[in-house]
């Protein structure tokens, strides 16, 4: 499977795991600000940690990274030579690689989606801006407008409409917005928002754009409470609001959750110091992820050490069959054969990326496979001798008999090259090529 797929699946999951944690353990205490903190960090954490190669030693015998892509330089000059050339064969069936083609469009269509939405909604509020004249409250900008119809704030700009509330309401109002200022409430909307656009297939983002949002309320209904402000009286207040369209995530809405969390949030007890510990049962659970899906390169190098030593163990058993017209039969160059060197060999003049067109062009798929489902992909090993001619040509992988003899064919047809040289002289030269067959 695709490397980034893989990373992404193991992205969802992390997620998964850390709001799990929040929802069943945190989210019902009081420590609004260590609530914050958590949902912030592991919403980064969960959908970064899976991108990133993490050098984790567990093994006191493993050599360092250096060291150990050292041992298998040979290996890798051989195998990493030359780029995979893909040929293409019509299935007539809808098969995972034909839908995989498709997830990058999908993806990109998602996010531009995702970004119009979050752009017209911010247009809306600049134009709401732009439109009035903002009146100075301290370092807060107070903008009245009677086309809304929930009061709402972004950074220092509170928009509400004065229509609507009493001016003791509205002191409440503008008070519990200010904190969400205050607290730079915004910034962690800019940060979910900008998150939902890039993941907009992951559910769990949303459902922690919504805790957050959430536990933004629970902060400022907090401050207004222990500012002085009639607890009745603001509970009230809360309940007196309709449910109206926001203008865009970014904006922290006065009543946003009016559910029965919130109202409940205002008159419970706070919660015991003691129960602070339990965020740190967050750090084992990071830990253990980190192990999981942060790919650390001593596996991905025991990965590439398994799979290239395979290959090249392959490469040079003393007795290859390798089938020609139904012998066998093998041309084995004369003299040492190198992977790497002074200057290496040029197909027709041109290079590597000239022996890829000349593959393209004269490769078929067989029919056979194609009847058959076959695909998958072919490494074929051959040398360029001191003469420039294509020799010793083997299967080093295969995947099937009728696509491995394709492979070969065509590789056999190669015609002359110019010989590699090292220390002025003409050498043998060995390729590892990689042909993929896929059906789409």
């Amino acid at each position: 499977m695709n490397p980034l797929i893989i990373n992404i699946i193991e992205s969802i999951i992390t997620l998964a795991i850390f709001y799990g944690f929040y929802k069943y353990v945190l989210r019902k205490d009081t420590f609004f600000k260590l609530n914050r903190i958590y949902l912030l960090s592991s919403l980064l954490f969960a959908v970064t940690i899976p991108f990133f190669n993490i050098a984790i030693h567990i093994f006191p015998s493993v050599n360092t990274p250096g060291e150990f892509i050292g041992k298998l330089s040979d290996i890798k000059q051989g195998y990493y030579e030359l780029n995979a050339v893909i040929i293409y064969a019509y299935s007539g069936k809808i098969t995972w690689g034909f839908l995989k083609e498709f997830i990058p469009y999908a993806y990109i269509t998602g996010v531009f989606i995702a970004f119009i939405f979050f752009t017209v909604g911010l247009v809306r509020i600049i134009l709401l801006i732009v439109k009035s004249t903002p009146i100075k409250y301290g370092k807060y900008r107070i903008v009245e407008s009677t086309e809304i119809i929930i009061p709402f704030s972004l950074f220092r700009w509170i928009i509400i409409n004065p229509e609507k509330y009493s001016s003791d309401d509205m002191e409440q109002i503008i008070a519990h917005e200010k904190m969400h200022a205050f607290q730079l409430h915004s910034i962690d909307l800019i940060i979910i928002e900008v998150l939902v656009i890039l993941f907009w297939f992951n559910p769990f983002i949303y459902w922690y754009r919504k805790s957050i949002r959430e536990v933004h309320e629970y902060l400022a209904d907090q401050a207004v409470v222990e500012n002085g402000y009639d607890r009745l009286d603001y509970q009230q207040l809360l309940l007196s609001q309709c449910t109206g369209s926001r203008y865009i995530g970014l904006t922290s809405r006065f009543s946003y959750s009016l559910s029965k969390n919130r109202l409940k949030m205002l008159t419970m007890m706070k919660s015991k110091s003691i129960s602070k510990i339990k965020i740190a049962l967050a750090v084992p659970i990071a830990i253990i992820t980190v192990f999981l899906f942060a790919n650390p390169i001593e596996k991905a190098q025991s990965q590439i050490k398994t799979e290239l030593a395979t290959i090249q163990d392959t490469i040079e058993i003393e007795e290859v069959k390798v089938i020609k017209d139904g012998e066998y039969t093998i041309k084995e160059a004369e003299g040492e054969v190198f992977y790497e060197v002074e200057v290496m060999p040029k197909f027709n003049g041109q290079g590597a990326d000239a022996f890829r067109t000349f593959i393209q062009q004269n490769l078929k798929y067989p029919e056979e496979a194609q009847k058959n489902g076959e695909q998958g992909r072919v490494f074929v090993a051959f040398i360029v001798d001191k003469n420039g001619d294509v020799k010793d040509v083997r299967i080093a992988r295969g995947v099937s008999p009728s696509l491995d003899k394709e492979a070969m064919r065509v590789v056999k047809s190669s015609p002359k090259w110019e010989p590699g040289l090292n220390d002025g002289k003409t050498v043998n030269v060995r390729y590892t090529f990689p042909i993929v067959f896929r059906l789409s």
